[in-house]
Formats: C-alpha cells, sequence, structure tokens
C-alpha cells in the first residue's frame, strides 16, 4: 500500500494519517511544529504512540536556537525550566513550560522511543539532514509525508552531498537539486506509504506516483460543498496592468461589496508590494495582514505568505487576485525547470504551472475550512482562471 492521496480541505487527511500510523512503526513528516504538535494528539487519540522531533528554535518558548543559547536562558533566570520529563504525554509547548518541563528536551527525550515519530519535512531536503535520523528508517513500516505538494522543490547543496547529479544542476558554486526524487529513495522501504496533499491534482500526479513508487488516489468530493459559493471575474491581471487605477478600483470595489455581505474575508494578491498597497486602498475599513479572531476585518496578504499554507483563517469569504505565476526572474525556478526537463518532465507545466495551482489551491484552502457549518464564498479575478482551469480542482473550476 503506497498511496499519492489527493483530497481537498476539510476532508480530514492528518486524522487518516494518525489513524493508519496507529499501532505500526511509523514516520510523518508534516510542514510546521504546530502541525507536528497537533498530528501527535490526533496518533495519541487513535491509541498511538507518538513522539515529536522538532528543533530547539520551535519547541522552546525562548526560541533558543542551540545548546549554548539554552544554557544562557537558563542560567540568566529568563528560562525556569528544571525537568527533561513530563510525567503524561503532552504536546504543547506552553503547557509543558508551565510545569516546569523544557519542551524541546521532554518532546526529544520521549521521541525516538515512540512507536510513531512525527517530524518535519525539511528533514528529507538535504541528505546531511536525512542522516541525523537515518537510524529512524531502518525499520519503519509506514511512512507519511503531509502537504506533500511541498516536496516537488529544490535545494541548494554542497558538493559532498550524495545526490545523484542527474537530479542536480551545477551553478553559484554549489548545486541545486530537485528534492522529491531523494524523499523516494529514503522512504523506498517502507511498505506502507501515504503522500497527502489538496494540491496534487491528477494532471500532476505522475511525477509524485514514480518517484514515490506509488498509486494515486482521488477524493473528489468536498465536504460541505453545498455551501461553497464560488465566482469568476476575467480580469486580465497582468505585471503591467495590476496597478492601473481602473484595475485597481475594480478589484477594491469587489472587496468592499464582500466585506459588506460576509464581514470576514482575506484577500491574496500576487506579492507582498501588492498587498501593502491594496491594503492602504481600504485602510477606512478594519484591515489587517494577520486574522483578528472573529471580528469583521479584511485580512490582506499574498499568495505564499505565512499564513497562506496551513493556517486555519476564521473568514467566511476570499478575493483571489491574479493567478499567481512565480517570479520569471527567479533563477531557482528556472533551475527547477532545467532539471525537470532533463528527467522528461514538462518544465513549465510541473515547475511553473504547478507552483500557481499549488498557491491557489492553498489559499483557496484558508477560506474552506467549516464548511460543514457555514456557507462561503470564494472570488477568482484572472482570465488565467479561466486559461488553466483544467488543472484546478473542480470544486474551484465549476465556476470557471
Amino acid at each position: 500500500m503506497r498511496y499519492v492521496l489527493h483530497a481537498p480541505p476539510g476532508f480530514g487527511k492528518s486524522r487518516l494519517i494518525a489513524r493508519l500510523a496507529a499501532g505500526r512503526r511509523s514516520l510523518i513528516f508534516v510542514r510546521s511544529h504546530v502541525e507536528g504538535l497537533q498530528m501527535a494528539r490526533y496518533v495519541a487519540e487513535h491509541g498511538g504512540d507518538a513522539g515529536v522531533l522538532f528543533g530547539r528554535r520551535h519547541l522552546c518558548p525562548f526560541r533558543a536556537e542551540s545548546w549554548a543559547r539554552c544554557f544562557e536562558l537558563r542560567d540568566s533566570g529568563v528560562c525556569k525550566a528544571k525537568s527533561r520529563r513530563a510525567e503524561a504525554p503532552i504536546f504543547d509547548v506552553e503547557e509543558l513550560y508551565k510545569l516546569g518541563v523544557c519542551p524541546y528536551e521532554a518532546l526529544h527525550v520521549e521521541g525516538r522511543r515512540k512507536g510513531v515519530v512525527v517530524l518535519p519535512l525539511a528533514y528529507l531536503s538535504k541528505v546531511s539532514n536525512i542522516s541525523a535520523v537515518a537510524d529512524l528508517f531502518e525499520e519503519v513500516e509506514f511512512v507519511a509525508l503531509d502537504e506533500a505538494h511541498n516536496l516537488l522543490s529544490t535545494v541548494e547543496v554542497g558538493d559532498e552531498e550524495l545526490y545523484s547529479r542527474r537530479y542536480c544542476i551545477g551553478g553559484g558554486g554549489g548545486l541545486t537539486c530537485l528534492v522529491l526524487p531523494l524523499v523516494g529513495e529514503v522512504s523506498g522501504r517502507a511498505r506502507f506509504l501515504v503522500a497527502a496533499s489538496a494540491s496534487i491534482v491528477r494532471q500532476f500526479s505522475d511525477i509524485f506516483t514514480y518517484f514515490l513508487r506509488a498509486e494515486y488516489v482521488e477524493v473528489q468530493r468536498l465536504p460541505g460543498e453545498e455551501n461553497l459559493d464560488v465566482d469568476y471575474m476575467p480580469l486580465k491581471i497582468r505585471y503591467r496592468t495590476r496597478l492601473k487605477k481602473r484595475y485597481v478600483d475594480a478589484v477594491i470595489d469587489k472587496v468592499r461589496q464582500i466585506f459588506r455581505e460576509y464581514g470576514r474575508a482575506v484577500v491574496f494578491l500576487p506579492n507582498k508590494e501588492l498587498a501593502s498597497l491594496y491594503a492602504s486602498k481600504i485602510a477606512d475599513l478594519p484591515v489587517s495582514d494577520q486574522p483578528l479572531g472573529d471580528i469583521d476585518h479584511v485580512i490582506v496578504t499574498y499568495y505564499g505568505s505565512p499564513i497562506s499554507e496551513g493556517v486555519n483563517l476564521n473568514v467566511k469569504a476570499g478575493v483571489l487576485v491574479g493567478f499567481p505565476i512565480p517570479d520569471v526572474r527567479s533563477r531557482e525556478l528556472w533551475d527547477k525547470v532545467r532539471i525537470l526537463k532533463r528527467l522528461g518532465y514538462d518544465g513549465y507545466k510541473y515547475g511553473v504551472l504547478f507552483t500557481a495551482v499549488n498557491h491557489v489551491v492553498q489559499a483557496a484552502g484558508r477560506v474552506m475550512r467549516g464548511l460543514d457549518r457555514e456557507r462561503k464564498y470564494i472570488l477568482l479575478i484572472d482570465d488565467r482562471f479561466a486559461e488553466y482551469r483544467s488543472y484546478l480542482p473542480r470544486y474551484l473550476s465549476r465556476a470557471v
């Protein structure tokens, strides 16, 4: 059983992974420590014994990045943790610290002894990172890769890294390598594997199934789909048009209208600078770049921002402005395109379009949580949503 699982937001991918992992020797890789702690709780709910192995900076309440900094905080009295163990499993950094326990040390002391170990996806990006946890792969039965779309990325490595050069391209004194093939190699021993994502639609699946040696499974029905309204506005949002008054005014008018109707909304724009500009245009509204809970406000952010993936936003509507083709001036982007072409894949499709579609799906997913309880609304503003509709999940493409 080795699967690449595409399932929409709200399906419960994390809980499914936790249920499959409980009761067998498992490694679960997630994007952030917050998701890692949540995953460990889910595993415990299903009767499993979970440990969490993330770095000091994420598991220390004072964000100590090294043992020396940790010692300094304790010696100065800033950190008052006295114990390395908790009496019972607790997957909450603040709660552990309140008990006088160092969260990093407590979670790491127990982590390697557990049947299920939760780790960051970043461990899979380099051979040098993997070597720190290589022993955990020796007798593993099940490997889960949550938010697996992040694996179709590149990483810069030194010449000493044991990468196959066919997955890399040289330049700037180092190598830029594709991450996905390495992940396929290190997870190959596991009998069971699930690589889950809302972004790996069928049109992009073959590169994942090939390197992970897995079958593709697709869940099409969106839970609560009857409560989701999606509209499309074919405005030609481009680099040369998106600052023109006519285009800005058209978008701002829609945002104001949606705020009046829904109260809590999020707006995604192509980059941070545009987000700042558009936020200034609606400064008379309660606007923020961060969620403010359940009060009426408009979050103005950008595709790929820290709150654009893995964060549940308490909003009722979303406005996606521009089809987010990545920055074509990026050397990293074109390095990826060249590596993909060398491997026999369409570099533009997998290097450029997949990145854009992933940004769209993740942004829409911030709005779609809680569809089983209330109606939600998403507006897609850009004529390219129609051009690339065949690459979008059905719940978004049906309106285009």
